[in-house]
């Protein structure tokens, strides 16, 4: 696999900024101005303040009975902070990828699911994201650059290459998830919830979803030329990968889960179900979230955690509309404390026993 590693030195991109403008016909204000424009949809993404976040995402929360080890490991010139949940006598191991605006702890319910499901598991955060190195995400690309990565990592593991992998991913982890699939074969199943089916073609696809026919030239918001040139020069081969195709490249079996009124990846435009008929294969099983589960995160958990969610909401809005003002740091975390965050984050209990189920067969 060709690539470079994302994030890039400003003198490497403005050399490389210059020879698209040539092989483009764009003017340099442009290219710099999409550019510019481009970068600030993938900033760095640091851990919110534990004392206002609801639920069971964060580690503090769980210590007590979920043990866990840290270190890190190499993708491309960044270290990323990864994490081991051992689990006594497994001997599969599940490889967790996290969304976009999110990091592993954010996924801790469903990594517990896992552990006491009989499963080993391996997380990690993003280049850009949380503990990990990187002063930006860089691109839609980039969680299955670093997958690509820690695959490798694992794999010439001692201590993890002993266990049969498995994957299991949310949104732009769900991407990496199933697109890997084209580079790996050492794994032996994958779930993936709100996927989305190319990283390299998301940001035109949702540009057509709003702006109609004119996306073809100006896509997302940038001329099509810019964004081709510009995501090839950050992640050279990787644009080349998909979930259609890292699907259709194994027999492994794959779940994929999506919700019918998903607003951040569109159940019709941009998941892989909506290219469903182009997969070949017949190792797939599809899970179809509607009603309470019909959401981009709220097909992840119970719909009594789901109808909790609403209502810690509504209380938050009453209390700000009570005091006419947003709270303090202090007001927030005393809220905070008052939340039932086991409840809060409640998984889908039906969703993870049928990957979990997949994951035995």
């Amino acid at each position: 696999m060709e690539t470079n590693s994302p994030g890039r030195s400003l003198k490497d991109n403005i050399k490389s900024l210059a020879k698209m403008a040539l092989t483009t016909g764009l003017q340099m204000g442009t290219l710099l101005g999409a550019k510019a424009l481009y970068d600030s949809l993938f900033p760095r993404y640091e851990k919110k303040d534990i004392d206002t976040v609801f639920g069971e995402f964060d580690y503090s929360r769980v210590a007590a009975w979920l043990p866990r080890s840290t270190f890190f490991f190499p993708s491309g010139q960044w270290k990323l902070q990864g994490y081991f949940y051992p689990c006594s006598g497994a001997e599969k191991m599940v490889v967790v990828c996290h969304g976009m605006h999110a990091g592993s702890d954010d996924y801790i319910p469903f990594i517990a699911h896992f552990v006491r499901s009989g499963f080993a598991v391996f997380s990690y955060d993003c280049q850009g994201t949380y503990a990990s190195e990187g002063d930006s995400t860089v691109g839609m690309c980039t969680p299955l650059v670093n997958l690509d990565h820690a695959l490798n990592y694992i794999e010439s593991s001692p201590e993890f290459s002993q266990y049969k992998l498995y994957l299991f991913g949310h949104s732009w982890g769900g991407f990496a998830a199933t697109s890997v699939l084209s580079l790996h074969k050492s794994v032996c199943g994958c779930a993936a919830v709100a996927p989305f089916n190319s990283g390299y073609t998301l940001i035109a696809e949702k540009g057509a979803q709003y702006a109609g026919p004119s996306a073809d030239t100006l896509a997302g918001g940038f001329p099509k030329q810019f964004l081709d040139s510009y995501q090839a020069m950050l992640f050279k081969d990787y644009t080349k990968l998909d979930a259609v195709k890292g699907i259709n490249s194994t027999d492994i079996p794959v779940f994929i889960a999506h919700g019918t009124q998903d607003l951040v990846i569109s159940f019709h435009h941009q998941s892989v179900i909506s290219h469903r008929y182009e997969i070949r294969q017949n190792n797939v099983t599809y899970y179809i979230g509607t009603d309470a589960h019909a959401g981009h995160n709220t097909i992840l958990h119970s719909e009594r955690a789901v109808a909790y969610q609403k209502q810690v909401e509504k209380e938050l809005k009453l209390l700000k509309k009570a005091l006419d003002r947003e709270l303090t740091p202090e007001e927030k975390a005393d809220f905070c404390r008052q939340v039932n965050h086991a409840l809060y984050s409640e998984v889908n209990a039906e969703l993870m026993q049928a990957i979990v189920d997949m994951f035995n067969q």
